[in-house]
């Protein structure tokens, strides 16, 4: 057994023939040996990592399966809390489930970018339609009754999703769109520079509030032809801020301007120069008015 273990190595051979053939076969018969236990070594290695990687496999089905579960429960309370009818929901299901199907990793909490454009194009109409028409400048402008319009400012939206104690504007910034609340808690407040016995502020933003009313009074109302045209955006005196996660819709200006601009291309010629004038008279009556309060009030200065 030492001789074999050896490969023969320990064997001194002289010159009678059996003695050498004997050391021979011992060699050969300790390399075959050797050459076994090698190929048992590797098959056993092979099934150790076989194994290793079916229990890695079944617990990665199993994590993968529990983590679909969570989400499945997840996005079922998604949909039940913006209320959905049946055919929006059985359409959410399917689209989210084939996507599970064909491999692709499906965010719940930013669920609207996963779905077709035609099913957001639904959701967004279902969730932000009434929010836009309690706007207060949607209103004052006549644009609450005007459903196609708000159908298309609807579509424009950009869904955005903010994790929380994520400033989404800060103060000094120029506003470009309005955020429309759709679930979580936001923070605006204003430092007012440190002016005043109240020098900091906050007001809390819940579902159904929105941020951003100085811009579409910008657009809607406009002073000049430079505001329509944006070349200059207002600049928001206030941050704002999450408090929690925060789901929420962006009315960017842009898109706001297109569509508007749409609207009154299909007036026509005579149309759009009669509203032009009565938008010219109203600004100018506005101007008068208070020119004539700045004159009664500097004649009761003088008295």
């Amino acid at each position: 057994m030492r001789n074999l273990s050896s490969l023969g190595e320990n064997l001194e051979t002289s010159n009678y023939i059996w003695e050498n053939c004997f050391a021979l076969s011992i060699s050969i018969f300790g390399l075959i040996l050797f050459l076994y236990f090698l190929g048992n070594l590797q098959m056993y290695m092979q099934w150790t990592t076989s194994k290793s990687i079916k229990n890695w496999d079944k617990l990665r089905r199993k994590m993968k399966s529990s983590q679909r579960q969570k989400q499945h429960k997840s996005m079922i309370s998604w949909i039940s809390k913006k209320k959905f009818d049946s055919r929006t929901k059985r359409l959410i299901m399917d689209n989210i489930n084939q996507r599970y199907e064909e491999g692709e990793d499906v965010n719940v909490e930013n669920l609207i970018p996963d779905l077709s454009p035609e099913l957001q194009k639904d959701v967004k109409r279902h969730i932000c339609l009434p929010l836009l028409k309690n706007l207060k400048s949607i209103k004052d402008n006549g644009l609450a009754k005007r459903t196609q319009m708000l159908l298309k400012i609807c579509d424009s939206l950009q869904p955005k999703f903010y994790n929380e104690h994520c400033y989404i504007v800060k103060e000094g910034d120029p506003i470009d769109a309005v955020f429309l609340i759709t679930n979580g808690i936001v923070w605006t407040y204003s430092s007012n520079n440190g002016e005043g016995s109240d020098s900091r502020h906050a007001e809390r933003l819940e579902k159904g509030q929105y941020f951003g009313g100085k811009l579409l009074e910008w657009i809607l109302t406009p002073a000049s032809v430079d505001m329509r045209n944006l070349s200059i955006l207002p600049v928001s005196s206030k941050t704002l801020k999450t408090h929690t996660k925060v789901e929420a819709f962006a009315l960017m200006a842009y898109d706001l301007k297109e569509i508007l601009e749409s609207k009154l291309s299909l007036l026509g010629h005579e149309k759009l120069q009669s509203k032009a004038a009565i938008r010219v008279q109203r600004i100018w009556r506005q101007h008068r008015a208070k020119t004539d309060d700045d004159v009664v009030q500097d004649r009761a200065a003088s008295l």
